[in-house]
């Protein structure tokens, strides 16, 4: 049994370790023939036989491969994959014999399932790069590989009937794959490659050879190869735009053709009778045709701005195709279609209109008649209709209703509803028909009873809810014109709430309908105005449905919707009060909602994590709810409306659940954004997160007082007439600092909290100002409590902040004529450059990244340029701490345009602090020596500097006398300095601090400042030019030198400054003589 077997593979082994590779394939062919036969096992023997096996057939191929005989050892492999299809050592060898046989596709598919599985095999890793220099090595692989196509397509002579076709179809598909692959792998230079080489004409007249023999009964095989050709030329198309019009341009008449057979095929899925399946190509390949007509059509109206109006509508047709078929895959296919080309139109557009605005308006104007022309807006309506549970459509409910890809395409069709519609922007009359056609009208003629109208009425909901997203201004217009003061829509949709207890579908349809209804009403009131739409009837119902017990998970959807609806209406209306029984039940409701979105979305994120793990498709989050929102995202919305009130921010931090529901999320990447879907969540969303941490880290009443600043009432003016009129203020709101510290510490401990804060910083870069604004203040209140300011550093916040505060550059830059002198900081720059500097001013600079510290120094800089003068107090402070880090910082700070003069320039400010902040920033960047050059040996600025250090000063301001004394202390010790400190009185300001001074810090640096002084008049004894200057100071230290000797004895016994005291004195004597 599997003992014998396991001897006899031992045996073999060793054979093998000997290279004796040929005693070896005996040796394990022995051991596969000892295994008995399987009926007679039971299910462990049978599993340890079949284990048995596998590592005889894997070490068997091992042998074959040493002894050349690459068919046998593929064979073996693949008989040990059948078995355990994840054996790596198996795939790994197989796809050695694969390369030993010249088949490269397939050597390198199993070389990259092996990397999948195991990245850190070497040996994969260098088998796939011999794969590919091996291909590389061959110049000629794309000509053989389309050699082949033309051979197998064309015949030898060009002549190639259906069966001369299908019996070179093996080598065909194997060509074209090649090519496919190869094609995806090095999309920027391959498809150069085989355009040059003529394979787009090849892959043409494939194209309309294939198209002429399907109408044989052997169409099913010539559709298989059609498919990967069509699938090639897509992928070659979207390379480039320049690819798509060479791709167009090459066609000869067969792109007609292909968009002809998907006409076709399509009309097929609506006939009634036949073996439909029978006669379909390949969804692979309709799908290819339909991307192939998406790229092409891009390239007609935007690259090329075709005048042939009849082949525009022809291509744009193959992508409507695919919306009038009843195939999920395909309808999705051509939702991405149209989503790239609306983002290449709005890239062009803003490219175009910036010189000429008229040729981007007729851009988007051709396409929006198009749209109109051809139907476009009707069949999104009627495939959202038709995804929607109630309407037949002759598939079951499985396949329409609950299929993953349903899902897809209800988050994806409004998505392109809403952007195909912005192309009618400037025609109000046309915008507005359109969206009383397709958003209101359907909802007002369903009856509740018409299951297929209650479909298209639900679809209308559908694209009305993402209108409210993208322009909802016009879309509560629409609902406000239906009647009853606006409330004849919901009235409708309330209609449908209520039959909807009665339907006898399964409850998850029935759910389904009344989740997108539910939102459609949560997106209403969620605008200005939006809550009067909602009559009381429904009111009632949404109270009701909040009452009732939706405590399971398949009903959160609709109790996070209610929820929000409910938080909306009282907010809104001012009827909700905090604290109140009313308001605790909602505020637990939302913090539970959020928990369980959590929850759900968890399990949902295990389930995808195993399903990569076997190779399958994920679902992304956004595709999990049928109504184009989650509940986390009506739990956020709903939060946002309350977070204002103080005892929700304090109960929000204390509640994790809720807490990593908000900061738990995905944030879309560059690939999504690039194909039109989003992993993440809508930019509102975002910006709801941004307001909730924003209002969180702070309290209301400092935000209202910020407000106010610029005003003609100051704040405390305010609240002093409210005192006076014996009315409670708004800027009370019940908050204390210690409060809003207490919910920053707890924050700022969570890594969820400031990765959220770090992605919402850097997302704000490519969305709205809103969300830049609200992430940047909610970094600017984390950065006003010292002790997290390091937790900022460690997690991003600091370094993702210096784009922001550069901002007003950005904004500048807009704007025509702008001098960088002219440039003041934006209030987002402002507030991001200001809490760069809070974090500066309290953390060890080392301990940030150099590239971060010198990247900071001149958005700290512009703030010093601005008209705040706590801004500049602060970034004086920062730019201090920057300064004393190393001389390359200090260089960096005065290399900057204008830095050294901006910081001089604040020495004169009007505010105390900032002038001292002034003073120490500069004396912090000596002993840079352009400072130096430029600051110390400039006689009227060495006379501000020895004002600052005089004793008269010091009275008035220490801090700023003793900074300014060090300075001079310190660059007094270079002559040419010392002489310049001399001529402007340096040596009287000096004695008098020596004379009378009492504080120990300032007479050290005047004890030092002095012996830097009178040793430069003794070193001067043998300078002619500075003869007359030296007698004279030498006679102004002699008149003191008697009081001056006298003082520096006393201070002689002191200990801390006996050292400079007696070289002081050194220096005096030297002098006197």
């Amino acid at each position: 049994m599997a003992t014998k077997m396991e001897g006899l593979r031992a045996e073999g082994n060793a054979f093998f370790s000997a290279k004796e590779f040929k005693s070896a394939v005996d040796k394990y062919t022995e051991g596969l023939a000892a295994a008995p036969p399987s009926s007679d096992l039971s299910d462990d023997d049978l599993k340890a036989v079949e284990a048995q096996r596998v590592l005889l057939w894997s070490n068997r191929a091992a042998c074959l491969l040493q002894l050349e005989d690459f068919a046998a050892a593929e064979n073996d492999c693949t008989l040990a994959l059948g078995i355990e299809p994840d054996n790596t050592k198996a795939r790994y060898r197989r796809a050695q014999a694969h390369m030993g046989m010249g088949n490269m596709t397939q050597a390198f598919k199993d070389v990259h399932l092996v990397l999948q599985h195991a990245p850190s095999n070497k040996a994969a890793a260098a088998l796939a790069r011999k794969i590919q220099e091996r291909v590389r090595e061959d110049v000629h692989g794309v000509q053989k590989a389309l050699d082949t196509i033309m051979t197998g397509v064309q015949g030898e002579q060009g002549d190639a009937g259906v069966m001369e076709v299908l019996k070179e179809q093996e080598k065909t598909v194997e060509a074209l794959q090649y090519l496919e692959m190869k094609s995806v792998t090095e999309l920027t230079s391959l498809p150069d490659e085989i355009a040059k080489r003529e394979g787009l004409i090849v892959l043409w007249r494939a194209v309309k050879k294939l198209v002429e023999l399907s109408e044989s009964e052997e169409k099913e095989k010539l559709w298989t190869i059609l498919s990967h050709v069509v699938s090639l030329l897509s992928i070659l198309a979207s390379a480039s735009m320049e690819m798509a019009g060479r791709t167009f341009e090459s066609n000869s008449g067969a792109l007609n053709s292909l968009l002809e057979l998907l006409h076709n095929q399509v009309a097929l899925e609506y006939e009634a009778h036949g073996d439909v399946e029978s006669k379909q190509m390949p969804i692979r390949g309709r799908k290819a045709i339909i991307r192939l007509s998406a790229f092409v059509f891009k390239y007609l109206l935007i690259a090329a701005k075709s005048d042939d109006d009849a082949c525009v509508r022809r291509v744009l047709g193959g992508i409507l195709d695919g919306l009038r078929s009843r195939e999920r895959v395909l309808q999705i296919a051509a939702l991405d279609g149209l989503l790239h080309f609306i983002s290449v139109l709005g890239g062009q557009t803003s490219i175009v209109a910036n010189n000429d605005d008229s040729a981007a308006q007729q851009l988007k104007a051709r396409f929006a008649t198009l749209a109109q022309e051809l139907g476009l807006f009707s069949l999104l309506h009627t495939t959202a209709s038709s995804a929607l549970p109630g309407l037949d459509t002759g598939k079951t409910a499985t396949e329409s209703s609950s299929s993953e890809l349903t899902g897809v395409l209800l988050s994806r069709l409004p998505l392109v509803f809403t952007q195909c519609l912005a192309h009618f922007e400037g025609d109000d009359t046309m915008l507005k028909k359109m969206v009383r056609d397709w958003c209101v009208s359907p909802v007002l003629v369903a009856r509740p009873t018409n299951r297929t109208q209650l479909a298209q009425g639900s679809a209308s909901c559908l694209l009305l809810s993402a209108l409210f997203l993208s322009n909802a201004k016009l879309a509560l217009w629409a609902v406000q014109q239906t009647g009853n003061d606006g409330t004849a829509f919901l009235t409708r949709l309330h209609e449908f709430l209520t039959a909807s207890r009665t339907f006898d579908d399964a409850k998850t349809h029935t759910r389904q309908l009344q989740e997108i209804w539910v939102d459609c009403v949560a997106s209403i009131c969620g605008v200005e105005h939006g809550p009067a739409c909602v009559p009381p009837a429904l009111r009632i119902e949404i109270h009701r449905m909040l009452q009732a017990s939706l405590d399971d998970e398949d009903d959160l959807m609709l109790r996070a919707s209610a929820l929000s609806i409910q938080v909306k209406l009282g907010i809104v209306e001012k009827t909700l009060e905090m604290p109140s029984a009313d308001g605790q039940f909602l505020m637990d409701s939302v913090f539970e909602v959020l928990a369980s979105a959590e929850a759900v979305e968890s399990k949902h994120r295990e389930v995808e994590k195993a399903k990569t793990k076997e190779n399958k498709k994920a679902v992304p989050r956004s595709q999990l709810f049928w109504s184009g929102v989650s509940p986390k995202e009506r739990g956020i919305e709903a939060l946002s409306y309350l977070i204002t009130y103080t005892p929700v921010k304090d109960a929000f931090v204390k509640h994790a659940g809720a807490v990593a529901s908000v900061f738990r999320i995905e944030f879309p990447n560059a690939k999504d954004s690039s194909t039109g879907s989003s992993a993440g969540f809508r930019s509102n969303v975002y910006y709801g997160i941004g307001y909730i941490l924003h209002h969180v880290l702070t309290s209301e009443a400092a935000i209202k007082r910020k407000q106010m600043e610029g005003m003609e009432m100051t704040a405390d003016q305010y609240e002093e007439l409210q005192k006076a009129l014996k009315q409670k203020s708004a800027l009370d709101d019940g908050d204390t600092p210690e409060n809003v510290q207490n919910r920053v510490t707890k924050l700022a401990a969570s890594r969820d909290v400031l990765t959220t804060l770090v992605q919402l910083l850097k997302l704000s870069a490519t969305k709205s100002e809103n969300i830049m604004e609200m992430a940047t203040l909610s970094a600017l209140h984390a950065a006003e409590a010292p002790t997290v300011r390091g937790n900022l550093v460690q997690c991003g916040v600091f370094q993702a902040l210096i784009p922001l505060a550069l901002h007003h550059i950005a904004v500048a830059k807009t704007k025509d004529g702008k001098k960088q002198s002219q440039i003041h900081g934006t209030k987002i720059s402002n507030a991001a450059g200001q809490a760069m500097a809070k974090i500066l001013i309290s953390t060890n600079p080392n301990l940030i990244p150099s590239s971060s510290l010198f990247s900071s120094i001149r958005p700290l800089l512009d703030l010093c340029k601005g008209d705040q003068q706590l801004l500049h107090f602060e970034a004086l402070m920062a730019l201090t701490n920057i300064a004393s880090v190393s001389e390359e910082t200090k260089a960096r700070i005065v290399g900057e345009p204008q830095g050294l003069s901006t910081l001089q320039y604040l020495q004169f400010s009007e505010h105390e602090l900032v002038r001292r902040a002034a003073t120490e920033a500069i004396c912090n960047l000596l002993p840079n020596e352009k400072v130096i050059e430029q600051v110390f040996m400039n006689e009227e600025k060495v006379r501000l500097w020895i004002a600052f250090a005089s004793l008269e000063d010091e009275a008035e301001d220490f801090e700023t006398a003793r900074a300014a004394g060090g300075a001079l202390a310190m660059v007094s010790q270079v002559p040419q300095v010392s002489w310049v400190i001399l001529r402007q009185g340096g040596l009287k300001a000096f004695t008098t601090i020596i004379e009378e001074g009492t504080n120990v810090e300032t007479l050290h640096r005047a004890l030092f400042a002095m012996q830097n002084l009178l040793e430069a008049i003794s070193g001067a004894a043998k300078d002619e030019e500075k003869a007359e200057e030296r007698v004279k100071f030498i006679d102004e230290v002699k008149q003191h030198s008697a009081k001056l000797k006298q003082k520096l004895a006393a201070h002689s016994g002191k200990d801390q400054l006996k050292a400079a005291a007696q070289a002081c004195l050194a220096a005096l004597d030297q002098v006197i003589g």
